[in-house]
């Protein structure tokens, strides 16, 4: 059983700060800092092409505006970083986003095109921030873009079928293993189409506490198991 695709809900920043004592920018920012390491992590793994990062819910675009300046001056501030690091370079990562990418603040989204420019040509892997997302929303924008092309004369409905209505979804690939954090066990509106046969691992530690040792386990949990996709 092959990992090709893998995907995470970094979960529980908030509840870290808590523990520990630290404010929420504290804890965000150690968020993030260990997506770096994830990212880098992966590249010990040649066959995993594709990660996908649950960054940003829909829903937590509502939260206090305070807090949302927090979040996009951190998110900014790491989208900078990838012209200077050097690790999608090294590692040929490809950095896309997907999402209601519109809701964003401007300057956060002339960012992540140039952050998707300057990472366009890399081929070797390729990371997704699933930000300002919701599955079921992806869901519905997926069908309001069919529906345009079955107006306009492009498709049938009669013709449609899962494997077609999947190249409408922000991003068609299904992850293999689905990773969450923060000891939580549901997924959250996470990739609900493409996860319908996705394995499913819940870690106790919150995200800034994910370790190399916990993904390398993962892994090894997933190579055991049997996959028979309903069969």
């Amino acid at each position: 059983m092959s990992l090709n695709a893998i995907a995470f809900i970094p979960d529980g920043n908030r509840r870290y700060a808590r523990k520990v004592g630290i404010n929420y920018a504290q804890a965000y920012t150690l968020g993030t800092e260990k997506a770096w390491d994830v990212i880098n992590w992966l590249g010990e793994y040649p066959k995993i092409k594709m990660g996908t990062f649950y960054t940003l819910s829909l829903e937590n675009l509502s939260r206090n505006r305070l807090e949302l300046k927090v979040l996009f001056k951190i998110f900014d501030h790491e989208l900078d970083k990838v012209f200077s690091r050097g690790l999608f370079e090294a590692q040929g990562v490809k950095l896309k986003f997907m999402g209601r990418l519109d809701l964003l603040p401007l300057g956060t989204r002339k960012r992540m095109e140039k952050v998707e420019d300057y990472t366009s040509e890399f081929d070797k892997k390729q990371i997704n921030l699933a930000i300002g997302y919701n599955g079921q929303a992806e869901i519905v924008d997926a069908a309001k873009k069919f529906a345009e092309d079955c107006s306009r004369g492009a498709f049938n409905s009669a013709e449609l079928n899962e494997e077609k209505f999947a190249k409408y979804l922000y991003n068609s690939s299904s992850p293999d293993l689905v990773i969450r954090t923060g000891d939580t066990q549901r997924l959250s509106g996470f990739l609900t189409y493409q996860s319908a046969y996705s394995e499913l691992c819940f870690s106790e530690k919150f995200w800034p506490e994910f370790e190399k040792q916990d993904l390398k386990e993962a892994v090894k949990d997933f190579d055991s198991r049997e996959r028979r996709f309903g069969k």
